[in-house]
C-alpha cells in the first residue's frame, strides 16, 4: 500500500531517515493515530491465529484489547481512524488487491489437495483475512473505550490516509501503521510516521534478574549461559521483542519505535517537502492507474532491472536536478514557471522512450494521470489556533471540519437536495422533514460506527464491494447467492432515504477487466453483466451497483471480470421491490428475511435473533436454488438439519469449543492443540462462507434500518474453528445445548426445506482427509494478551 516500494526504502536507510523514540516519554507527544486496517492486517497476521475456519474472532478480539491496553501502560493516548468510502481512481487498485489477495488464493486452495494444502507453510502463503475481523475489532476497541477517556474511534469522511494524517496534525501526534502514504502526507504539527511491524518491546532488567540470582554472586555459583541459535532468540532472552503484540511476564514495558518525518525524507531527496505528493505519484501509488485498459505508467519511467529502491531515487534526483537547475540565474531556460510546468519537465526526463515515438497527445494523459495522483495528498489548510484534543470536533457532525467544508454530508443528502428543487409541488414540502431527519440520523450513526463505512461506498461512488473469503471456485459465489438479494433492499431504501448517485451515460469505451489484448466475447456467457434495476410498478430507475455473475462463474472466471460493480443501463432486468412500497412488503413472501416475520421469531431475544435470521435465510435461499434449477449440484447445496443445529450451537457457544490453553505454548512448538483435531473439508468450508456472508448482509441491512440493536451482531463471541468441529462431528446433542424455543423458531415453516442427512463416510477414508492443520502456537500467546495486560494501572 502507498507509495510502490517506499516502505524497502525507508528500511534500507533507516539510519539517515528515522529517529528512535521511546515510551513512556515525559514530553507532550504522547498521542497516535492507528490506520484501523494496516492494524487488522497485521495484528491478525503476527497473532498466527487459524484462518481457514472463517476467523477465531473472540481469540482476536482478545487480541486487540491486549495490545490497545498495553499501549495506554506506556503512556499512549490513541486514535483509531477507519476508512470511509475509496474513491474512484482507487477502485483498479481494489480490484488488483481483491485478484491478488481473495480471488487467486481461493483458487489455488481448492486446486491443491487436501494433504498439501493442510501444511503450515502453504497456509501461510495463502493466507487471508476473515471477512468479519473489522466486527471484532471495533467490538474490542468499544469494549476498551467504555472504561477510559485515553481511547477515541474516528470514521474518515472518504479516504482514511489523509483524514489520520489530518487528525495527527491538530493533535500533535503519531500516526501508526504500515502504509507508505504517511511518510508523504503532512499537515500542521503532525509529529512523524511509525510502523507496526516495526515496534519494540522491552522487558525491564528487574523481570529477567527475578528468574536468575541477581548477578550470580549470591551463592557463589556459576551461572549456566546459553547462546541463542538465532537472532530473534537472542533478542528474547535479552527481553526484547520485535512486534505488536507486546510480551508476557512484564507489566513494567518500555515501547521504542523509528519514526519517520516528512521533512526528513525531503531533505534526503533536496526537495521541499510540498513536493512529496509529486514524487509519490511519479513513482506510483494507490490512484497512479486510472484503469486496468490504460498503460502502466511506471513502465515508461523505469527500465525493468530497476529495484524499487532505485526507482525512488531516480525520480528524487530527477526532481532535485530540475529545481537545482532552476535556481541558477545565468541558465533562463531553466527557470520552473509553475507546478504544471515541473510535472511535465519531470514525465519528459523520465521517459525512457523518446517523446517522438508516443503518440499524440500520451505525454499529455500522462501527465494529468500524474497530477490527478498527486492530488489525492491534498489535505486543507487549518486556519485556527486551537491544537490538542481542544482543537477537535468544530462541528457536531465532524472532528475536523465545519459543517459548510464537511465532505461528508453531501453524501446523505441527495434526496434532500431533490426534494428542495422540487420545491414547486405541492406533496414534496411533506419530505422535506422527514429527510431531514434521516440526513441526521444517518450521519450520526456513522460518526458513532453503526453505520458501515463500507456501506459509504454506495452512496459515493455507486459501488460495493462484499467481502469475499475461501469459498468454492466451481460454485457460485456467495456474495451473489447469498448476499445480492438482500443488498437490493439495501439500495432501494438508501434510494429512497437519502438518494443514490446518479448512473454515468453509456459510453462505447471498453468496460474495467477488459484488456486491450484480449477482449471478452460477446455471446460469452460469464460475462459480467453491469446493471440498473427497475421497479416493476413505478418503472423509476433504481441503480443496484453489484455485479451479476453467471451461475457458471468460476473464480478464475471472477478474476478476469474484475469484480467491478459499476452502475450501468441494462433495461433487460428489473427490480421487484419498489422502496415506495417497501415498508408495506417487508412482512411478504419475498421480504428480507423470507418467511422470518413469525410470532417466534419476534419473540427471540435479542442476542438470539441474528442467528435465527442468518440460518433461515441460508437454508431457504439454497432450498428455492435447488427448486429453480434442478440438478445434482444445487441439492447437495440444500442444508441438513443436523448442519443447521451445529450452526446454532456454534453462534450460541461463544466459542466454548476450542481448546486453547490459558497459558502461552512454548516458543518452537510447531503445532496448534485445537487444529490437530479438527478437519477442513470443502463442505464445511462452504457452508461457512455463506454463513459470513449472511452475516454481514443481513447486518448491513440491520443498520441502513437502523435496528441494528435490536438485531445484535456478536461476532466477537464466535470462532469458525468451533462451526469446524460440529460439522465433522455431526453432533446429534447440538441441539441439546440450544436456548429454549430457539430451534423451534428456527424451523417453523421450514419442513421441507432441509435435505436428507448425508450417510457418515467410512472412518478410515474420514480419518484420511481430516489431516491436522498446523500453524504456529503463538495463537494461544495472543489469545491471553488482554488477560496479561488487564492489571495494569492506566
Amino acid at each position: 500500500m502507498g507509495v510502490h516500494g517506499l516502505t524497502t526504502y525507508l528500511r534500507e536507510h533507516q539510519r539517515i531517515l528515522a529517529k528512535a523514540v521511546d515510551f513512556p516519554r515525559s514530553n507532550d507527544v504522547n498521542s497516535i493515530v492507528v490506520d484501523g486496517w494496516s492494524f487488522i492486517y497485521e495484528l491478525y497476521e503476527e497473532s498466527k491465529l487459524p484462518w481457514v475456519y472463517g476467523g477465531e474472532y473472540k481469540a482476536f478480539s482478545a487480541c486487540v484489547e491486549g495490545v490497545v491496553k498495553a499501549w495506554m501502560a506506556v503512556g499512549l493516548r490513541i486514535y483509531f481512524v477507519f476508512d470511509g468510502s475509496a474513491p474512484e481512481l482507487k477502485i483498479p487498485t481494489l480490484i488488483s488487491r481483491l485478484n491478488h489477495s481473495i480471488v487467486e488464493r481461493s483458487l489455488l486452495f481448492f486446486r491443491t489437495s487436501e494433504t498439501s494444502r493442510s501444511t503450515p507453510r502453504f497456509l501461510r502463503e495463502t493466507r487471508m483475512i476473515p471477512p468479519l475481523a473489522y466486527h471484532a475489532c471495533l467490538h474490542a476497541l468499544r469494549e476498551v473505550a467504555s472504561s477510559t477517556d485515553t481511547l477515541e474511534v474516528h470514521f474518515a469522511d472518504e479516504e482514511g490516509d489523509p483524514y489520520a494524517v489530518e487528525l495527527a496534525g491538530r493533535l500533535g501526534a503519531f500516526v501508526v501503521g504500515n502504509d507508505s502514504d504517511f511518510v508523504i502526507l503532512n499537515s500542521g504539527k503532525y509529529a512523524g510516521y511509525m510502523q507496526l511491524d516495526d515496534m519494540l518491546w522491552a522487558v525491564p532488567n528487574s523481570a529477567d534478574a527475578g528468574d536468575g540470582n541477581g548477578d550470580g554472586d549470591g551463592d557463589g555459583e556459576f551461572r549456566t549461559v546459553k547462546k541463542a541459535k538465532t537472532k530473534k532468540k537472542g533478542a528474547a532472552q535479552q527481553g526484547i521483542h520485535r512486534g505488536l503484540i507486546p510480551p508476557e511476564h512484564s507489566t513494567d514495558l518500555t515501547l521504542s519505535v523509528s519514526v519517520y518525518t516528512p521533512a526528513a525524507l525531503a531533505s534526503h531527496f533536496k526537495i521541499p517537502v510540498t513536493l512529496l505528493p509529486l514524487l509519490g505519484a511519479l513513482v506510483g501509488n494507490d490512484f497512479s492507474n486510472q484503469s486496468s485498459t490504460q498503460r502502466n505508467v511506471q513502465s515508461l519511467f523505469f527500465e525493468r532491472q530497476l529495484t524499487l529502491s532505485q526507482r525512488i531515487a531516480r525520480v528524487g534526483s530527477t526532481l532535485s536536478g530540475i529545481l537545482s537547475a532552476a535556481t541558477q540565474k545565468r541558465k533562463a531556460r531553466h527557470q520552473v514557471g509553475s507546478v504544471m510546468d515541473l510535472i511535465d519537465r519531470s514525465v519528459h526526463a523520465l521517459l525512457i522512450r523518446p517523446p517522438s515515438t508516443m503518440a499524440s497527445g500520451e505525454i499529455d494523459a500522462i501527465v494529468d494521470r500524474i497530477v490527478n495522483a498527486a492530488l489525492q495528498y491534498a489535505i486543507d489548510k487549518y486556519d485556527g489556533d486551537t491544537f490538542g484534543p481542544d482543537g477537535l470536533w468544530p462541528s457536531k457532525i465532524c472532528a475536523l471540519h465545519r459543517a459548510e467544508t464537511c465532505r461528508l454530508p453531501a453524501l446523505f443528502s441527495r434526496a434532500l437536495l431533490l426534494s428542495s428543487d422540487d420545491g414547486a409541488d405541492d406533496n414534496a414540502g411533506e419530505h422535506d422533514p422527514r429527510l431531514h431527519q434521516l440526513h441526521t440520523l444517518y450521519i450520526a450513526a456513522y460518526r458513532s460506527g453503526h453505520f458501515q463505512p463500507k456501506l459509504m461506498d454506495i452512496l459515493n461512488t455507486g459501488t460495493f464491494w462484499p467481502r469475499l473469503f475461501l469459498e468454492n471456485p466451481d460454485a457460485e459465489n456467495v456474495a451473489r447467492s447469498i448476499g445480492r438479494p438482500i443488498r437490493q433492499w439495501i439500495y432501494a431504501i438508501l434510494e429512497d432515504a437519502v438518494g443514490l448517485p446518479e448512473a454515468p451515460e453509456e459510453t462505447e469505451e471498453p468496460q474495467v477487466g477488459q484488456s486491450d489484448a484480449s477482449q471478452a466475447d460477446e455471446d460469452d456467457e460469464d460475462e459480467l453483466i453491469d446493471v440498473v434495476e427497475e421497479d416493476s410498478e413505478t418503472m423509476e430507475p433504481i441503480f443496484s451497483p453489484h455485479c451479476v455473475v453467471n451461475s457458471k462463474s468460476s473464480v478464475r472466471q471472477m478474476k478476469s471480470q474484475r469484480f467491478r460493480h459499476r452502475l450501468h443501463p441494462d433495461p433487460g432486468r428489473t427490480f421487484h421491490p419498489s422502496p415506495n412500497v417497501l415498508r408495506n412488503t417487508l412482512g411478504e413472501e419475498h421480504a428480507l428475511p423470507r418467511k422470518s416475520n413469525t410470532a417466534a421469531v419476534e419473540e427471540l431475544p435479542s442476542e438470539q435473533l441474528m442467528s435465527a435470521l442468518v440460518l433461515r435465510w441460508v437454508v431457504q435461499t439454497m432450498h428455492l436454488r435447488a427448486l429453480e434449477f434442478t440438478s445434482k449440484e444445487r441439492e447437495k447445496e440444500r442444508w441438513t438439519k443436523s448442519e443447521a443445529s451445529a450452526f446454532l450451537a456454534f453462534y450460541m457457544s461463544e466459542g466454548h469449543g476450542l481448546d486453547f490453553r490459558t497459558t502461552p505454548a512454548p516458543a518452537d512448538s510447531e503445532h496448534n492443540t485445537a487444529s490437530e483435531t479438527t478437519p477442513v473439508s470443502s463442505r464445511s468450508i462452504q457452508l461457512m462462507a455463506q454463513v459470513l456472508m449472511a452475516i454481514e448482509s443481513i447486518h448491513h441491512l440491520s443498520q441502513v434500518l437502523s435496528v441494528s440493536e435490536r438485531v445484535p451482531v456478536r461476532v466477537h463471541t464466535l470462532s469458525g474453528q468451533t462451526l469446524h468441529t460440529f460439522l465433522a462431528q455431526k453432533a446429534s446433542n447440538c441441539r441439546d445445548t440450544l436456548p429454549l424455543g430457539l430451534w423451534e423458531a428456527c424451523m417453523e415453516g421450514l419442513g421441507d426445506a432441509f435435505a436428507e442427512e448425508r450417510p457418515v463416510k467410512g472412518q478410515k477414508k474420514q480419518d484420511q482427509s481430516a489431516s491436522p492443520l498446523s500453524e504456529p502456537s503463538s495463537v494461544q500467546k495472543a489469545m491471553h494478551v488482554g488477560q496479561r495486560v488487564a492489571s495494569l494501572d492506566y
